[in-house]
This record gives structure tokens, C-alpha cells and sequence, in this order.
């Protein structure tokens, strides 16, 4: 066998780094953008909807992207809109309106983006560009002339048929109003509706180009912005139309009446030095003629213009942002946010702009605060201290570290921390750690932040116990022996990066890059274990100083690997594949991998230290890159494009009843009980017999579904007779599957005495009730008079058992008016009340 040359073994090596780092970090750069069959000359590095998606599953991709609110134990908590590029925008208001983007997804806003609503649009077709012209007739378009019509103010939509077949993009709608509306796409396509949407007619103009915008003023007054550089206007409602020039050839992507006179448009970067960014021009006279401005600096097409006056207008890019000018288009100036594709001003207050990677930003109060309105970075790494407490972090560029304190549901930046953070650890509520460009530390639970001593930065951070710990960063190992105030180096090695490290105890340590690394000393020395046939490791864990297991990526080969003496043998587990991370619980036979196999993602669980693994893939949306457990039950997952996930295992989490038990007084009887956890927990049937054997349903009381929070719940149950009655609880899943509590005894004893109770409610119409106490069996009456004591009729007169009654009034027949009634009994005993009805 020949030896490789050392500069391509030196240049294998480097390859085979690059390829462990690129499968265990998230990646940091930004994706290359999808061309979108927008331009004609591509940028290196583009590619196109249909190569993006090339391969793949569409149904499986949207199921994986859109938000899914349960998936067995797994509840999206963000962003809770599927996670796809974002090309068009509409609102009607500042606070109503829709985005529409890769897959089919459509969403819906009515409280200024606040929260949304996913439509249900049955189809994975990239949808372009939306329209509304009164909030309820709302018209949507697609690749290969997808038509969505909804009727409902967006919250359903049906396909209609377009008649102008796949390979023609419509890259815009308007409706005019109820009925009239138009549609535009590729290859001179120009088509209108006079019946509210539900058919489309083809409109010839006679100019063969693309047609990428169009804008009506009115039923007669519309313009199109074409390829070539062509505007194409009508002032008769589209019978006839005729071509206007606009200073170049670059085509226009976006068209703007201001009004009759003023019109502005925007387009193509171009490939020729001479070009600065999207093509952009203004006319002042109707569109006869138009100024050729300098290009909006933005090095790449302009997507959509958009005024809000003759003179004020925004310009949205497929990069730098959002840019704004005052002087018709003659000079323009950043003024942040982003999207990419589509901008949206709703007078001079409100703003939305939209586009790539779930980017959708919003300007409030007539400011140049575009901020984002979805959370939507890659995250890199979690960690939960309690079950409401957390940190998420990221490693793209600015973004700092984040936290919640209500689970999850909401997060804050910390803004003194770090940014681009790959690792987060803390050794309990108050004291943690980051990685980042070096090591930070925390001493107050996150509030603040400082810089360590010795480390470059860190990839992961381990500690033993508050004092010890070791952190790994590229080819270095770190340690501290003092809580992480200062590091120091104990091995660098010449070529590998490392991927991960764990210590059994305070000597006894496993690391791994394209070797296995092994310490017996705390790290003083290291040993390459070059004996181990498993090379390109990922992860690593020893719960005992026998028993560990190796991670290494491998859609082919075997991914994990067992050792159960030391690390001298290691036996392949073929039950998983393409294993990346370990993740683990606090009980050491409880775990997580997430894989990819074959560009699928994959996740496995075992609950019994790996013998067994149970395959929960289709429970999880893609992008998961790390998890953290709070308890055995509890976890939270992060991913690509914001995903934040709360996992409850059901396997170590049943609807456990702390407590059950009752409270009397006189003939009610209050049951109250707690949980500890509950796991797809519909609710709780309320039961009760007095012979132990025929029970009775006497209400249900709701659930919480899947939690580890304790909750209490109580039920009120009224009695008649005094004795001995049992309860218990049959506690029911969502699937139907159900369980009963133990039964408590409650005895009811008789009242001492007769005692007639004020009627409730009072005043009342028409029905009103009266309770009475009766000792022991007897004859009562009860009479009702008018106010001057003359009797209007009796309302009970019977033998009443020992215990607790209740009487009803019904005063349909009588006035309104104040009236008294009085209880008598055969043993003497007389009460007079007052009640009051009012009609």
C-alpha cells in the first residue's frame, strides 16, 4: 500500500474535522438563499425551490416544519408558525393580516403579529403573494398557478383553477374590490376576475415578458412592472394597455401608484460593475416618463418598494435590510430590520416586512424600529435550572443569551452576556457557565456576566463537582480546579478538534475527536487510544468507570458503540443509526441521541441504559440540535429557525395523586385532591356510592394534559340524607384509557336541630330554593304570605326524613313585590323569612 502525500493527508485530515464539526454544531453562516426562478443570471451559491426541496418527502418536510401543538409528549413552544421563508406579506390594518411562504404556509395575524393563526391550505406549493381587498374575500398565489381563495377572512382556503398550468409563477394579486381583481406571473401572463375570485380569464397585452408586480388605483387605472425594464399601463380597466421604457433593460420586481401622477419602482441588482444594488425609478407624471435614479446601495435586487408619500418610500432587499428614502428615490439610507422579499407600510405608523428564514419584522409609532417579530435565531445550546427557569443561546453572529422564567413560553435577552454562545452549564440556580470566544461565569443566576481567566473560548464545559471541571475549545483541553475562575491548558493537540469530554469522577475522564482520549489522572496526561477501531467520535459517555458509550456519525456504518470494561472492547448497537449527541437525564439509565440518517433526523430514546431504544422521530420537528432535562419527566429541546420544544416523558411520567381526601360541614361535602405530574391527562370523573358497589358520576373536572407542575382541584358535592358515603376518582387520558384512586370514606351526620335557611337567590324570578335542617322524621309545612300576613299559598306540606332538603319556589303566578314564608314542624318548632321578587 502506498503512503499519501503529507500535504494530502494533512488535507484529508482537515476535510474529515470539518465534516465531525459541520454534523455536531449548528451551523453558524447563513444558508445560501433560494433563487426562486426570480432572476435570470444566478450568483454562485444559489439555488432553487424545487433543488432545496430536491428529494425530499414535501408532506414530510411541512409536517416537520409547521408547528405541532402535542406530538405525543412533544409541545412546540416556539414559534409556533412553520419555519419556512416568508416571500409575501398583506395586512389591511396595523393589526390584520397574512404571510404566505415555502410549503404552502399561510398565516394569519388579527393583534399586529403578536400571535398567529396557521391556515389550513392542503397543498406544499411555494405560495408567492397575498391580497385582501376588504378583510374577507382574500385571494392567494403560488408556483405553477396555485390560486387559494378564502371567503372567511383567510381562515380557510380552497384551490380554484387558474387555466394557465404548471412552470407559471404568479408573482402578484390585487383585488380591487369585492368581485374585480387581477393576477400576474411569468411568460406575459395577466389574468382577472369579475366573480370574487372563484373563475379567471386571460388577459393579453401583447408585450411578451415576465410580469413580476402590478398596482391599481381604481377599476380603470393599473400598471404592471415587467422584464426589461418595461411598465405596462391601462386607464380602462385593462382593455387596453401600452409600454413605457424605464432607463435600462433591468427588469422590475415591484410597482408602486402613490397616486394617479407619482409612481415608483424597483428591480434588478444587474451584473455589471457599473450597478450598485436594485434598479430604481420614479415618475411624477403618470408613468410617461421616468428618472432613472442611482440604484438603492443595497449590492443585490430590490424585492418590493413601497411610499408613503410623493416623497417618502421604503425598499426591502435580498440583503442589507430595509432602506428608506425622503427625496423620491435620489438617495436612500439603511434604516435596519430585514425580510428579503416583501415590504408592507400601513400608513405612516405601522410597517411589516417579510421574507427568508421565518424573518418577519415589524415598525411601530412612526419610528425606524424594525424589530423582529418572531424569535427565530439558531439555537445552539439550552440548559433549565427548574422546571420554569431556562437559557437558550445561539451561535449567530450578535445574538446574545436568552431567558425564561414561565417555561419557556417567553424569553428575555440578557443583554450584558455574550454572544454567539455554543455551550451553557450550571452547577446549580445561581452558579454558571458559558462558552463563547472565551469562558464566561455567572454568580447570580444569570443576571451578570464575566469574563474567566486562561481560556480562548469553549465548545463544551464539564464539571465534576463546584470546583473541578474541564472545558474543550478546537484542539485544546482546559481545566479549573478552582469554579471555573481560571483555566489552564492540559493538552493541545497537533491536528483534531475535540467534540466532546466526560469525567466519570475527579481521574477519570473520556474525550473524543478522530480518537478516543482517555485520562486516568485528572487530565495530567492524556492517551490517544488509537486501539479503539472507532474513529470520528462525537460524543461520550461513562456513568461508571466500566460502562460507556462512543457516538460517531455514520449513515452506513454503525453510530454507537458499547464498552462494558473500561473501554478495552467495544460491541456496535445497530438499533440506532447516524447518532450525533448523547443527551441525558438525571437517572443514568434515561437518555436521548438525536441522529441524522441519510439527511433524515432521527431520534431514539431507551429508559433501560441502551439495551432497548424506541424510535420517536416522527414525534419530533426537525432542526433539533441540543436538549437539556430538568427531571427524569422534563426536557427542553432547541433547533434551527427559533424551534423551542418542552418534551414530557410519558414513560417516567404518570398522573401521580399526592393527595385525596374531604372536608363537611353540614350536608356539603368538599373533595380536593393533588398531583404531582400528570401525562395526557383528560380530566377527572368525580364517582360516589353509599353501598360500595353502584357508583355514581356526579361531574368531571378537567385536566392538565402532560405536566410536572403540582396542581389541586377540589369538587362540591350537596347531600340530603346523613350516613356513610365513599368517593373516588377515575382519572382518564385523552386516548380513553383511564385509572381509579383510592376511595375515602365520608360520613354525614344528621343536624341537631330544625333550622329553616334564607332563600337563595334573593331577590329572585322566577325560581328560588330554601333549605331546611330536619333532625329526626317529621311532618313539615311551609306557607308562603304577603307582606300583611295573609296567606298566598303553601309550598310544602309532607313527611321529610332526618337530614338536609331543599324546597323550590316557582313565583311565575305571583307579582312583584316582598313576601314572607314560615317553616312549622308537628314538634313545635316555627321560623319566619323574608324574600323579595322582582320582575
Amino acid at each position: 500500500m502506498k503512503l499519501k502525500s503529507f500535504s494530502a493527508a494533512v488535507s484529508l485530515q482537515l476535510l474529515l474535522n470539518s465534516f465531525i464539526l459541520s454534523q455536531t454544531l449548528p451551523d453558524t453562516t447563513d444558508e445560501q438563499p433560494i433563487q426562486y426562478r426570480r432572476g435570470i443570471a444566478l450568483q454562485e451559491g444559489y439555488i432553487s425551490y424545487d433543488e432545496y426541496y430536491s428529494g425530499k418527502d414535501m408532506l414530510e418536510e411541512k409536517r416537520r416544519l409547521f408547528p405541532i401543538e402535542s406530538t405525543g409528549v412533544w409541545t412546540e413552544l416556539n414559534p409556533k408558525v412553520p419555519r419556512v421563508d416568508y416571500l409575501g406579506i398583506h395586512f389591511i390594518n396595523k393589526d390584520t393580516g397574512w404571510a404566505v411562504g415555502g410549503l404552502g404556509a399561510l398565516i394569519k395575524t388579527t393583534n399586529g403579529g403578536s400571535s398567529w393563526t396557521v391556515s389550513q391550505t392542503n397543498t406544499t406549493t411555494l405560495l408567492l403573494k397575498i391580497h385582501s381587498y376588504n378583510g374577507q374575500l382574500v385571494i392567494c398565489t403560488g408556483y405553477d398557478g396555485l390560486i387559494l381563495r378564502s371567503s372567511d377572512g383567510g381562515e380557510t382556503f380552497e384551490q380554484v383553477i387558474s387555466g394557465v398550468g404548471t412552470g407559471i409563477d404568479l408573482w402578484g394579486v390585487q383585488m380591487i374590490n369585492d368581485t374585480l381583481g387581477w393576477v400576474c406571473g411569468l411568460n406575459q401572463t395577466l389574468l382577472k376576475t369579475t366573480d370574487a375570485g372563484l373563475s379567471w380569464q386571460q388577459v393579453l397585452t401583447g408585450e411578451n415578458q415576465h410580469y413580476w408586480a402590478l398596482e391599481f388605483l381604481n377599476e380603470q387605472y393599473g400598471m404592471i412592472a415587467c422584464g426589461g425594464g418595461i411598465i405596462l399601463k391601462t386607464t380602462d380597466g385593462g382593455n387596453s394597455w401600452y409600454q413605457r421604457l424605464t432607463g435600462d433593460n433591468r427588469p422590475l420586481y415591484t410597482i408602486d401608484l402613490i397616486d394617479s401622477l407619482h409612481i415608483a419602482a424597483a428591480g434588478e441588482y444587474g451584473n455589471e460593475m457599473q450597478y450598485e444594488g436594485g434598479k430604481n425609478v420614479y415618475s411624477s407624471d403618470g408613468g410617461e416618463s421616468w428618472i432613472l435614479n442611482p440604484d438603492i446601495p443595497t449590492y443585490d435586487d430590490a424585492n418590493w418598494i413601497e411610499y408613503v408619500d410623493i416623497d417618502t418610500g421604503y425598499s426591502i432587499n435580498l440583503y442589507y435590510g430595509i432602506y428608506k428614502t425622503t427625496n423620491r428615490g435620489e438617495s436612500w439610507i439603511g434604516v435596519g430590520g430585514g425580510g428579503k422579499w416583501h415590504i408592507e407600510m400601513v400608513g405612516y405608523e405601522t410597517g411589516y416586512s417579510g421574507g427568508e428564514g421565518l424573518n418577519i419584522y415589524k415598525r411601530t409609532n412612526g419610528l425606524e424600529n424594525w424589530g423582529k417579530i418572531f424569535l427565530n435565531h439558531n439555537w445552539s445550546d439550552v440548559f433549565f435550572t427548574n422546571e420554569l427557569k431556562g437559557y437558550i443561546a445561539s451561535t449567530d453572529i450578535g445574538v446574545k443569551l436568552y431567558k425564561t422564567e414561565d417555561g419557556g413560553n417567553t424569553y428575555q435577552i440578557i443583554e450584558n452576556s455574550p454572544s454567539r454562545i455554543s455551550d451553557i452549564l450550571f452547577l446549580d440556580s445561581l452558579t454558571g457557565f458559558l462558552g463563547s470566544n472565551t469562558i464566561y461565569k455567572t454568580t447570580d443566576g444569570g443576571v451578570s456576566w464575566y469574563s474567566t481567566n486562561g481560556a480562548t473560548g469553549a465548545r463544551k464545559i464539564f464539571f465534576i463537582n463546584e470546583t473541578t471541571g474541564w472545558a474543550i475549545h478546537g484542539r485544546t483541553i482546559y481545566k479549573t480546579t478552582d469554579g471555573g475562575e481560571n483555566w489552564f491548558v492540559q493538552i493541545t493537540q497537533p491536528s483534531d478538534s475535540y467534540t466532546s469530554i466526560y469525567f466519570t469522577d475527579s481521574l477519570n475522564g473520556w474525550a473524543t475527536s478522530r480518537y478516543v482520549w482517555q485520562t486516568t489522572d485528572g487530565g495530567e496526561n492524556w492517551i490517544e487510544r488509537t486501539d479503539i477501531p472507532i474513529d470520528f467520535s462525537t460524543d461520550i459517555y461513562f456513568p461508571n468507570l466500566n460502562t460507556g458509550w462512543i457516538a460517531r456519525y455514520s449513515s452506513v456504518n454503525p453510530s454507537l458503540f458499547k464498552s462494558t470494561n473500561s473501554g478495552l472492547n467495544w460491541e456496535p448497537v445497530y438499533e440506532v443509526s447516524g447518532v450525533l449527541k448523547i443527551h441525558l437525564f438525571p437517572n443514568p439509565t434515561h437518555w436521548l441521541v438525536n441522529a441524522v440518517y441519510f439527511s433524515v433526523p432521527k431520534v431514539y430514546i431507551t429508559g433501560d441504559s441502551g439495551n432497548t431504544w424506541l424510535d420517536i422521530s416522527d414525534d419530533v420537528p426537525s432542526g433539533f440540535n441540543n436538549f437539556n432535562s430538568v427531571t427524569d419527566n422534563l426536557g427542553f429541546a432547541i433547533g434551527n429557525k427559533g424551534l423551542i420544544l418542552r418534551y414530557d416523558d410519558t414513560t417516567f411520567v404518570p398522573v401521580e395523586l399526592t393527595s385525596f381526601y374531604s372536608e363537611t360541614n353540614n350536608d356539603i361535602v368538599l373533595l380536593r385532591w393533588s398531583t404531582s405530574t400528570e401525562t395526557n391527562n383528560s380530566g377527572f370523573e368525580v364517582l360516589r356510592t353509599t353501598d360500595n358497589q353502584n357508583w355514581k358520576s356526579l361531574g368531571f373536572i378537567d385536566g392538565n394534559g402532560t405536566t410536572t407542575l403540582s396542581h389541586h382541584y377540589q369538587f362540591t358535592d350537596q347531600v340530603e340524607l346523613p350516613g356513610i358515603y365513599y368517593y373516588k376518582l377515575k382519572q382518564i387520558d385523552y386516548s380513553g384509557d383511564f385509572q381509579y384512586s383510592n376511595i375515602i370514606e365520608v360520613s354525614v351526620n344528621s343536624p341537631s336541630s330544625f333550622e329553616l335557611s334564607q332563600n337563595f337567590p334573593n331577590p329572585f324570578n322566577p325560581v328560588t330554593n330554601i333549605s331546611i335542617k330536619v333532625p329526626i322524621q317529621s311532618e313539615v309545612k311551609i306557607i308562603l304570605y304577603d307582606i300583611t300576613g295573609q296567606e298566598i299559598k303553601t309550598i310544602t306540606n309532607q313527611k321529610y326524613e332526618a337530614g338536609f332538603h331543599s324546597v323550590v319556589i316557582n313565583a311565575d303566578d305571583l307579582s312583584s313585590g316582598v313576601y314572607l314564608y314560615r317553616m312549622t314542624t308537628q314538634s313545635g318548632y316555627t321560623a319566619i323569612k323574608k324574600l323579595t321578587i322582582i320582575k
